[in-house]
């Protein structure tokens, strides 16, 4: 045992053992000894065992303590020593969108186009003829800085349609055969903040479409049929919960999916899910319509035999919507002109005073409401949207999701205003190097991925990873918070560390912060006596001194309601 570990237990052994009252009561159906487990409950911090029973969390103290509330029945795990956390809670991805790269190709971090094309080319070898290649994450500013074209695509994959995500998730490289099947033209008309880029020669798509211009392929021959939601959602539960997560703000709007996998007894996480806003000029039918799916889908939840013994599974709770684009293709919008661009206009997704009815139907009709705002000038309109709407004290909190870059004036409105700050770490450490220093310049490099500010500011600050943008692995997204490392000049190193943030604060982001934006933030988010036994246990133990060595930590079980649901048989 760590010598640590001791010194907890003569801490905790007092406290805790009122905590172990109930001996006399139902045995437990498993404990946990021996563990160094951190809580995020500011109760009790630290405990070295815990007891559950009936999926809950019904004892915690030493390891003498729980061991004597067992009974022959009783499961026990010894943990030897191991740290243990809460299942982790992602506060901003897209399961489904993202499900493509367990189903497709994964071209995260890898800086070689060549090695790209290997990746695909191995892929298309595996397919039958017409079969499309989904998935991405290709990131071209790691290396050259150039665009890829069509044609590459064309060379290693030619009898198979290809689309593939950046990074961002908000440009797609297709396949010229991508591109034919879709009925694509340079001349096709794209929605407002949408580009289709072309051949300075020719005038023909290089295979790169921006923003809205992706969805022109959404009527593609056979498309539908790959991206399959169901089988997508199925992967990517699998994949959260190996990397123990327990629950998720999905953003991926396709609420069917999930109930169809809850309905076969394999959603093993809990779905706080979103409902996509568009523009409308019928605002009271709109949201009317939106509070309708959320009864419906409320009532199926509530009707299946899993929610009685799991607990909460899934709710639509909020709306989604976006003002503007992201920093990479200079659609994020900014107060001040892009330093290495300074012609670049961007549209915003919506007017302001369209923006601002659109949160005001929302709050009347009792939708809590996420935006996306990577700018600064976008989190600024969304700040504006939010404070000339009122709204009842007890609601659940509206939020920004991403906000890069942000004022420090506008940082000390989210706590004025009540508004949450949705954030995700690995978008500083991959991309400030490649691209956000020449896009804002370093005299406003300060004013981005602001995470220590918003906590000092007393704002509630979520952390996610905006799955498929950046990796899913939430130890990866913990340790970008410790580190903040970036290619600077060629150089990885540390860049503005006043900003960064300790281990518990930033597991606290990802677990008890998440909850509270639900309605279940009494049931999870923490190790707590009487709340859903979500947890996760680690393969080694987490020193105080955790460094970026926690991003090589691995999960060894990942535990949901009190039952494994990682590693699973299925």
């Amino acid at each position: 045992m760590h010598q640590y570990m001791k010194t907890v237990t003569a801490v905790l052994l007092i406290p805790f053992m009122a905590a172990c009252g109930n001996a006399g009561r139902e045995a437990p159906t498993l404990i946990v000894l021996n563990a160094d487990i951190r809580t995020v409950d500011p109760n009790m911090p630290r405990a070295q065992a815990f007891a559950v029973t009936d999926g809950k969390f019904s004892a915690m103290g030493t390891s003498a303590e729980i061991s004597a509330l067992a009974s022959t029945s009783t499961e026990t795990i010894d943990a030897g020593g191991v740290t243990i956390i809460p299942g982790l809670i992602d506060g901003h991805t897209h399961m489904i969108s993202g499900a493509s790269l367990a189903t497709g190709v994964d071209l995260t971090d890898i800086e070689d186009k060549d090695e790209w094309l290997r990746i695909i080319q191995a892929k298309a070898e595996t397919l039958q003829e017409g079969a499309w290649i989904l998935g991405g994450r290709w990131n071209h500013m790691l290396g050259d800085g150039v665009l890829p074209t069509k044609e590459m695509l064309d060379k290693v994959a030619p009898k198979n349609p290809v689309l593939l995500s950046d990074i961002d998730g908000h440009s797609r490289w297709a396949s010229s055969l991508a591109i034919e099947l879709a009925g694509i033209t340079a001349d096709s008309p794209v929605p407002p903040g949408g580009e289709i880029l072309t051949h300075q020669n020719t005038g023909e798509p290089t295979g790169i479409f921006l923003e809205g211009a992706g969805r022109l392929f959404n009527g593609a021959s056979g498309l539908s049929e790959a991206r399959d939601p169901i089988a997508g959602a199925r992967a990517a539960i699998r994949m959260a919960n190996r990397l123990g997560l327990t629950g998720a703000h999905d953003m991926s709007g396709n609420v069917n999916a999930f109930l169809t996998v809850l309905n076969e007894g394999n959603l093993t996480m809990r779905i706080w899910a979103g409902t996509f806003a568009g523009p409308s000029d019928n605002l009271q039918t709109h949201f009317t319509d939106l509070n309708v799916e959320k009864d419906r889908v409320r009532k199926i939840v509530t009707d299946n035999e899993h929610s009685a013994t799991m607990g909460p599974l899934l709710e639509v709770g909020y709306v989604k919507m976006m003002i503007d684009g992201v920093l990479s293709t200079r659609t994020a919008l900014m107060h001040e002109p892009y330093s290495d661009v300074p012609e670049a206009s961007p549209e915003p997704f919506m007017n302001k005073g369209h923006l601002n009815n659109m949160v005001t139907a929302a709050h009347k009709a009792g939708w809590p409401v996420a935006i996306h705002a990577i700018g600064d000038q976008g989190v600024s309109w969304v700040l504006d949207a939010f404070e000339s709407s009122s709204r009842s004290p007890d609601a659940l909190k509206d939020r920004i999701e991403h906000i890069e870059v942000v004022t420090p004036n506008d940082v000390k409105r989210f706590n004025r205003l009540g508004v949450a700050a949705s954030m995700q770490p690995h978008h500083a450490t991959c991309c400030v190097g490649d691209y956000v220093i020449d896009r804002i310049s370093r005299e406003r490099l300060p004013n981005a991925y602001v995470w220590r500010q918003m906590l000092d500011n007393g704002n509630h600050l979520v952390l996610g990873s905006d799955w498929s943008t950046s990796p899913l692995n939430p130890l990866i997204q913990i340790g970008d918070t410790l580190h903040r490392e970036t290619r600077i000049d060629g150089v990885i190193r540390p860049w503005d560390e006043g900003n960064t943030l300790t281990f518990d604060e930033a597991l606290y982001g990802y677990t008890q912060a998440a909850a509270d934006m639900t309605l279940w933030a009494n049931e999870i988010g923490s190790i707590t006596i009487g709340k859903w036994a979500d947890f996760v246990i680690l393969d080694e133990y987490i020193t105080e001194d955790v460094g970026r060595s926690i991003e090589n930590r691995k999960v060894t079980a990942t535990y949901l309601a009190g039952e494994k649901v990682y590693p699973r048989d299925f």
